[in-house]
């Protein structure tokens, strides 16, 4: 489950030559690799790779491979599945997990439910400022251990604080005592551990012993598990398809055109949110007043965004729920947004006065370039003066999401929010304005906040359909604007997963090399 993010359409997976010699087959009678090394890239440095501190994409990625969660959920139905934790209650305003006994860190220490306990009590300390309070762990929780028993208590009831929770990635008592020493490091109970960083460059990470935990029952010696994963930053989609296509990769992310070239290798399918327009509501810029959102929604045709975003792969986003499988599934775009008309855009234009429009906008790829070059061209000719400012996804980030001038900017594409559970949301779309909280675009809707106040006291269908509501309330103003998902393929050439990726994302001890 993801906070904001930027686009995944660019996100790769690469590897590097394979070594060694089988050790079992997967299910396609090829043979596993012993000891084998799996490289896999991003298309932008990560950053910060400590896991209570980042909401960025790729450095949840590099975290699969070092972190553990409580709970695991199947990638096909969503449904909750053991992990760190053996089993689990919930209602709605207490849940609690019970630890397996012999979870172990890579520095050989015990992981406990009060370690756990500490990672949840760390992030909402404020003085941390971690992005995970409240996104994640309510501000208001009752944190405890005893024995084996996590529990997590709060005053009123906080909906999916089950997956919430579950989803931390977890990290171990000394990481805790040593924050900063995770910025370029791990300390963890996944299967692999940082070994080296080099910024902008790639991150290398070696497999631990005494690992037993892994989906389907992987372990440290199960036949396939990489000895060496190297992450790597690499930019271009098309230097991905070409070296995937050449063997110099066995796994790789690839959309939109390259796609045509591997056609004859094996991919799963990753759908995910690829496209979105957020408008800032700062009372300087001109997209505070929403019949200027309006009007500029109105001047865009959805469809030919999406065809030109996706490179005619993906399809009409219908919520911001872009991940599959999500909590929630309905359709809040459909009557709510805006629809397109060109002339009534050039109306509204006209009648508010000079339009300056800043279009913040992810540049990585000739499609999401094309996309803004024809958002430009659309508002232009419903008579706003647009300024184009691109870069790569943290190019994005900084100057939107973590801008120090809030004003700066007026609308970003490029720039997603994406989770498969609606309570996630709320902490970017509503409460205080950047820079004293985290709802950087100012949005202030109060219908928004009435239905996710009345949502959280809810559970189940009954709650989903008040979500619902309150993202269609954020659609109705035209506050934001979900464009298209895409069904991103993770090819792979000389390795495969044993599990489908969400979100390009895969569990380290998921990967299968073979030889």
């Amino acid at each position: 489950m993801k906070t904001p993010t930027v686009s995944l359409a660019a996100l790769l997976l690469a590897a590097s030559a394979l070594a060694a010699c089988g050790g079992g087959s997967d299910a396609d009678g090829g043979e596993f690799a012993t000891d084998g090394t799996f490289a896999v890239a991003v298309d932008s440095d990560p950053g910060d790779l400590n896991p209570l501190t980042t909401n960025l994409v790729n450095a949840q990625i590099v975290g699969f491979y070092s972190y553990d969660t409580l709970l695991d959920a199947d990638p096909e139905t969503g449904e909750l599945q053991p992990f760190l934790a053996e089993s689990w209650t919930e209602s709605p305003t207490k849940v609690t997990y019970t630890l397996r006994d012999d979870i172990t860190c890579a520095d050989g220490t015990p992981f406990t439910a009060e370690t756990a306990a500490a990672n949840l009590k760390w992030i909402i300390d404020p003085k941390n400022e971690s992005p995970r309070l409240e996104s994640v762990v309510p501000g208001d929780a009752t944190i405890t251990a005893e024995g084996n028993v996590l529990t997590v208590t709060t005053p009123t009831p906080r909906p999916f604080m089950v997956y919430n929770l579950g989803a931390q990635q977890l990290v171990c008592d000394a990481g805790l005592a040593d924050p900063k020493s995770l910025s370029a490091g791990s300390n963890g109970t996944g299967l692999f551990v940082i070994d080296k960083v080099v910024a902008g460059d790639s991150i290398t990470l070696k497999r631990r012993e005494g690992y037993n935990w892994g989906p389907k029952d992987t372990t440290s010696e199960t036949p396939g598990v990489p000895e060496t994963v190297t992450i790597k930053i690499v930019p271009s989609p098309s230097t991905a398809a070409n070296l995937l296509r050449s063997g110099g990769l066995n796994a790789a992310v690839v959309s939109g055109k390259d796609e045509k070239r591997l056609g004859d290798l094996k991919s799963q399918a990753s759908p995910s949110t690829s496209g979105m327009i957020i408008y800032n509501h700062n009372a300087a810029v001109p997209t505070a007043d929403p019949a200027v959102r309006r009007a500029l929604t109105q001047a865009v045709d959805l469809d030919v965004l999406t065809d030109i975003l996706t490179d005619g792969k993906g399809e009409r986003a219908t919520s911001l729920l872009g991940e599959d499988p999500s909590l929630c599934t309905y359709d809040t775009v459909e009557g709510h947004l805006p629809t397109y008309d060109p002339e009534a855009a050039a109306g509204a234009i006209r009648a508010a006065g000079p339009v300056d429009i800043t279009l913040v906008y992810d540049n990585a790829t000739a499609a999401r370039s094309a996309a803004a070059e024809y958002v430009a061209k659309q508002w232009e000719g419903a008579g706003a003066k647009v300024k184009l400012d691109g870069g790569d996804e943290n190019y994005v980030i900084s100057r939107s999401f973590a801008t120090d001038d809030p004003t700066s900017w007026t609308a970003t594409l490029g720039l997603n929010l994406q989770s498969g559970t609606p309570a996630i949301f709320p902490q970017y779309l509503s409460g205080p304005a950047a820079p004293e909280g985290t709802n950087f675009a100012g949005i202030d809707n109060k219908a928004y906040r009435d239905l996710t106040n009345a949502a959280a006291a809810q559970t189940g269908d009954e709650a989903c359909a008040t979500w619902g509501k309150a993202e269609a309330a954020l659609f109705d103003a035209a506050d934001l604007v979900p464009v298209s998902v895409t069904p991103y393929n993770m090819y792979f050439n000389g390795a495969t997963a044993i599990v489908r990726p969400v979100g390009g994302m895969l569990p380290g001890a998921a990967i299968r090399v073979l030889s």
